[in-house]
């Protein structure tokens, strides 16, 4: 497989995360409960996009991108941004917030003000809908000169690959936080230093 290589390196990531999170104490308010729940989902999405990626499915890996930022984002908005009313009209699945106003919540704090949530969204929203929704990005890389089937390059799938364990670091960090084991903040921090400096 032309990107073997990225896909050992993000499943053994992906294990290690694995074996540091299980078993992690959330408090068992709902704040915690509901942002830990988000942040698992999208370490879940992180996971599937390696798992769709070594099985030549790279439309449905790509496809799952954005839906693994929108993810973390909500996690870490539930924990360190929503009012307790907001919480309350999650629970209900009532929030009418639009994805953009939770950045703006998020970025409005620290450590989020940064704006490095804003800026991937400036950047990248529209090529994540696009290949979440099958739109041209998705579409235009299944036709090849003689046949309909997946056509992504392997700077594209390296990007996709890349994106999953940069925000799948963000997301465990986040737990971390969350479980208010400072430890593991660290550790997990270091491990995606490491990761993303000796990119293959």
């Amino acid at each position: 497989m032309r990107i073997e290589p990225q896909i050992r390196e993000s499943e053994h990531f992906i294990q290690w995360l694995a074996s540091e999170i299980d078993g992690l104490g959330i408090p068992t308010n709902d704040r915690s409960r509901l942002a830990a729940a988000c942040l698992d989902t999208a370490l879940e999405h992180h996971k599937a996009i390696m798992l769709l990626t070594a099985n030549v499915l790279y439309g449905s890996a790509a496809a799952l991108v954005r839906p693994l930022f929108e993810a973390f984002v909500r996690g870490v908005w539930l924990f360190h941004a929503a009012s307790d009313e907001e919480i309350e009209q999650f629970k209900d699945d009532k929030l009418n917030k639009t994805f953009g106003e939770l950045i703006d919540d998020l970025e409005s704090r620290e450590p989020f003000d940064c704006g490095t949530l804003s800026h991937v969204k400036k950047v990248s929203w529209k090529a994540m809908n696009s290949l979440t929704h099958t739109g041209l990005s998705q579409v235009a890389r299944r036709i090849t000169s003689d046949a309909i089937k997946p056509n992504y390059t392997d700077a594209e799938l390296k990007d996709v690959l890349e994106t999953a364990n940069s925000i799948g670091v963000f997301a465990a960090v986040a737990i971390a936080y969350v479980a208010s084991d400072q430890e593991l903040v660290c550790k997990v921090s270091e491990r995606g230093m490491k990761l993303f400096k000796n990119k293959p």
